[in-house]
Formats: structure tokens, sequence, C-alpha cells
């Protein structure tokens, strides 16, 4: 026995020495391991490129509303053999020159408006025209509008209020993320705290049965007790240092799950929590929590967006089932100048006219035309678009049905961690007067061993108890700790409890 526990004794102490000059020491407060994680955690930097990709998507969609502007340029030459006497030419060789642009706009309701500007010039060697060379010019309005199916706001913007929805959804699932994170270090975090102080407690209790060692190695050598204490006390000894062993292979398995969600593991530092759990008990209204969550959760946000992205669809398809009646309309406006000829000559006195002379007279409306037109299409059945409305209506019913199952949840977890700080608040209390009593009976129970009125296995057990009671007080404090850390993950105020603006980690405008 003495062998075994000398053995135990001198792997502890080199674990212990080990532990203490391998690695430096950094100390971290809660708030530096959560201003951490949101630094360096790479789950949170792939979730907050999503924001911006859906902000893309959204702009992209919004792009439909912005006027296209096309410009166009043609020139031609042609040499032909001539087919008429008329001509008076053997070899026609006419020669033209287009241009001109056409400026598109869609319609907030479904519509579009385009107005185009186009000029030519027209010249040949034919005898066959009055006026050469000829310039042509003509401004159009052309309009095209649904008046059924396609027409309304629903009809023309479903992508970009879909769009639109889908942004904030990701900056909500975003918001998710970066409190899911603060929690899990929080929890992390009280986990390393609760395995240092188990740490120090085992070796508090590992002193103590050392100097109760002591203790009876001396009385045996002057003859008042049995060298069965000492087998007794090793025992414990032995006992004790497998219970330190433990809590030490704890601290790591703790410190590497914290540098994990830190994104730390090359770190070359121990880290130890410079904090320790207070008690500090939190007033709880259920309707005042019920109301902050129903409030302020992203999850119910998220689905209240998709809830509306589903109506937006609903809106649509039943109005695709409608029959397709179209207005159309065109104004224009032409002007027409050019070298008057008689006989393939010029006409002596008369200033020939050039391209700005036709467009002045097409900007004047000297003469104006103008168009209006229905066109009315009617499916004999129209199957594909009722059916798209029945799945746009099955979609919404789920989107509510997830709405009700959301806010049940919402209830349930308020409900929960209401009674989860009740409960704990009163664990704490109580495992602090057991803990102030078994304190007590320890002191009374070793004076009495020192009268020699008690054994040496009640003092153990005493002591055995004490460090029970203690182990159970740190981990009754580090439970409410993590309880209120859940009330502020339950409501959705996690940001606000740690002064964190959510506005940080939105992406910028590019």
């Amino acid at each position: 026995m003495k062998k075994i526990t000398a053995f135990c004794l001198f792997v502890f102490s080199l674990n212990l020495f080990d532990f203490a000059q391998e690695r430096q020491i950094k100390s971290l407060t809660l708030d530096e391991v959560i201003e951490q994680a949101l630094k360096n955690n790479l789950d949170l930097q792939i979730e907050m490129s999503n924001p911006e990709i859906a902000r893309a998507l959204w702009n992209k969609s919004r792009a439909i509303f912005l006027p296209t502007l096309s410009l166009g340029f043609t020139q031609t030459s042609k040499t032909t053999p001539s087919a008429s006497i008329i001509t008076g030419v053997d070899i026609e060789k006419p020669d033209s020159v287009s241009f001109g642009f056409n400026l598109s706009q869609n319609l907030p309701f479904g519509g579009n408006l385009g107005v185009s500007l186009q000029n030519s010039r027209y010249a040949t060697n034919s005898l066959d025209v009055n006026i050469n060379p000829r310039y042509f010019s003509q401004l159009q309005f052309d309009l095209n509008q649904p008046l059924l199916k396609g027409f309304g706001l629903s009809s023309a913007k479903r992508g970009i209020f879909i769009a639109r929805n889908n942004r904030d959804r990701s900056l909500f699932a975003l918001k998710q993320q970066v409190i899911d994170l603060i929690y899990q270090a929080e929890e992390a975090y009280w986990s390393l705290v609760y395995s240092h102080q188990n740490m120090e407690v085992k070796e508090k209790s590992l002193q103590l049965a050392k100097d109760l060692l002591k203790q009876n190695e001396t009385q045996v050598k002057v003859g008042v007790s049995a060298p069965m204490d000492i087998l007794t006390a090793q025992a414990e000894v032995a006992a004790r240092e497998g219970e330190a062993l433990q809590a030490r292979s704890q601290i790591q398995t703790y410190e590497e799950n914290l540098r994990r969600i830190l994104n730390i593991s090359q770190m070359p530092e121990a880290i130890v929590p410079g904090e320790k759990p207070l008690f500090s008990p939190l007033a709880a209204d259920f309707n005042d929590f019920l109301q902050t969550a129903l409030d302020k959760r992203p999850d119910i946000e998220q689905v209240r967006l998709d809830l509306k992205s589903k109506n937006i669809d609903v809106r649509y398809y039943r109005n695709q089932t409608l029959p397709d009646l179209q207005l159309t309309a065109s104004y224009y406006t032409q002007g027409l100048s050019g070298t008057p000829l008689k006989d393939g000559l010029p006409i002596p006195g008369i200033v020939g006219g050039n391209l700005s002379d036709s467009l002045r007279d097409t900007l004047k409306r000297l003469y104006e035309n103008y168009s209006v037109g229905f066109q009315l299409s009617i499916p004999l059945a129209n199957m594909s678009a009722r059916a798209d409305l029945v799945q746009a209506r099955l979609n919404l019913e789920q989107s509510l049905l997830m709405l009700k199952k959301t806010e049940s949840i919402i209830y349930s977890e308020v409900k929960q961690i209401i009674m989860d700080l009740e409960t704990n608040a009163k664990i704490v209390e109580a495992n602090r007067i057991s803990r102030e009593l078994a304190d007590q009976k320890l002191a009374a129970e070793q004076k009495k061993l020192a009268v020699g009125l008690s054994t040496n296995y009640l003092v153990l057990q005493y002591q055995r108890d004490f460090a029970n009671a203690q182990i159970a007080e740190l981990k009754s404090l580090i439970d409410y700790s993590l309880a209120l850390s859940r009330v502020n993950k339950v409501l959705g105020t996690t940001l606000e409890k740690h002064r964190i603006e959510f506005s940080d980690f939105q992406p910028q405008k590019r």
C-alpha cells in the first residue's frame, strides 16, 4: 500500500509540475472570451457571408426596373443590276445609313414603356426618286400594359419582395448564430470555471487527507493510534489523488472545447478563467418574458418573414389564373427632308433639307400617329396555374402552422427557463447551507479526534462530505449562471445584455 501511495504521489506531483511549467497562463474574462469568439469563430464567419449574398440577389431582382438603353448604327451599300428602265441607270447603287436609340422601362404594375428615336439617310444613283438624298426621322412611344393576368405590384415586384424578405431572413439567421455562439462561449467558459474550482476543492481535500496521514503516522510512532489508522489514511490519500488527476483531465477537456469555439487551438498559453460565478437572483415575470421573446427572438422573425413570402406567392399565383388581357398603345411622329428632284435633277431655287430638318419636324409633331388596341387570351384549361395556386396555398398553411409551432416552443421555453431560475436559486441556497453545515461538522469532528473522541474513518468521511458539499454548491452556482445565460438566449436579449451592436456583423454596402 505504501508503494502504491508513493507512486501515485510521484505521478501526481509530476503532472502538477508539468501543468504549471509547460505553458504560460493566459487569464480571460467572460467578456474577453465572447469578444474572441465573435472575432475568430469560423462558423460565424461562414454565416456572415450569407446576408451579403442575399443582399446581392435582392439588388439583382430590383434591376428589372432599371431603364435599358439601346443604341444602334447601321450602314449599308449595295450594287445591283437595274431591272427597270425607269431608274435610268444600268447599275443601281443605293447607300443608306440609319442610327438611333431605344429606351425601355418596366412599370410597377406589370407593363412596359418604350421610347425610340430613329434616323436614316438614303441616297441612290437611280433617277426614279423625287428626293435624293432622303432623310427620315421617327420618334415613337410604345406602351404594353396587362390589365388582368400580370397586373399589379404583386405580379411585377414579386421577385423583389421575396428577395428582400430573404435578405432580412438571412440577417435574423446571422443574429441567431451570434446569440448561439455567445451562449456556447458562456457555457464553455463556465464549464472551465467549474473544472478549475473543482480541482481546487479536490486539491484541498487531498491536502486534508495528507495532513491526517502525517498526524496518524506521528500518533502511531508514539503509540497513541493503531497502525490500521495509517492504512485507512493512505487509502484515502490514494483515492483523492485519483480524483485530483481526473479533475485535471477535466480541465484539459473543457479548455480544449473553449479553444475550439474561439478558434485558438494553436495558442501555446493555458487558458485560466478570470471570473467566478456570483449569485444575483433575477426576478422573473412570465408575461414580460413571453412578450419580450415574441418581439425579439430571431427565429420567430424568420418564420414571420417566410409567412410574408408565402402570402406574396398566393397573391401572385391567384393573379396567374386570370385571363390575359393586354392593352397596347403606340404614338409616333415622323419627319422627312432631303433634296427635291425633277427629271433626276435638283429643282433650281429650292434649298434642300438635311437630317436636322427631318428631326425638327419630328419633334414639332407635324405628323402625328397613334394606335390603341386590346388583346384577350383565355386558356381553355388553365390547369398549370391552378396547380401552382393550390401549392402556394398549402405552403402558406404550412407557414402558419410553423408560426404557431414556434410560438408554442417559445411559450414552453420561457416557462421552463423561469422554472429553472427558481429551482436553481433554491438549490444554490440549499447547497450553501449544506456546505456551511458540512464545514462546521468537519471542524467539530477534527476537534473530537484531537482529544480521542472520534476516529479517522469519521474524520475522512466528514472531509469527503465537506468536499462534496463544496462541489455541489459550486455546481449549483455554475448552473444558475448558465440559467441566466439561457434567459438571454430564450428572450433574444443576449446582444443587449453584453452591449454588442448587431450592426457590426452586417455586411457593408459595396
